[in-house]
């Protein structure tokens, strides 16, 4: 799985769990419709704005990690 499929799906199962539809989690976070719904699908660079407001809402931590080259 590539990683903006394991985001969207890390998305989609969170605001699942939280019984949110999309549209409340659109209008909390403040993004368009077009860009939640291809972030969910995994088809979408979102931009780190965006990614922040969607995770804030959900209650979810954005962690970076830098791997070392062996």
């Amino acid at each position: 799985m590539q990683l903006k499929e394991e985001i969207g799906q890390i998305i989609k199962d969170r605001r699942k769990e939280l019984k949110m539809e999309q549209t409340d989690l659109q209008d909390y976070a403040e993004v368009g419709s077009t860009t939640l719904s291809k972030l969910e699908m995994g088809k979408l660079n979102i931009t780190i704005d965006n990614l922040e407001k969607i995770t804030e809402v959900l209650g979810l931590e954005l962690i970076i990690k830098v791997k070392e080259k062996m």
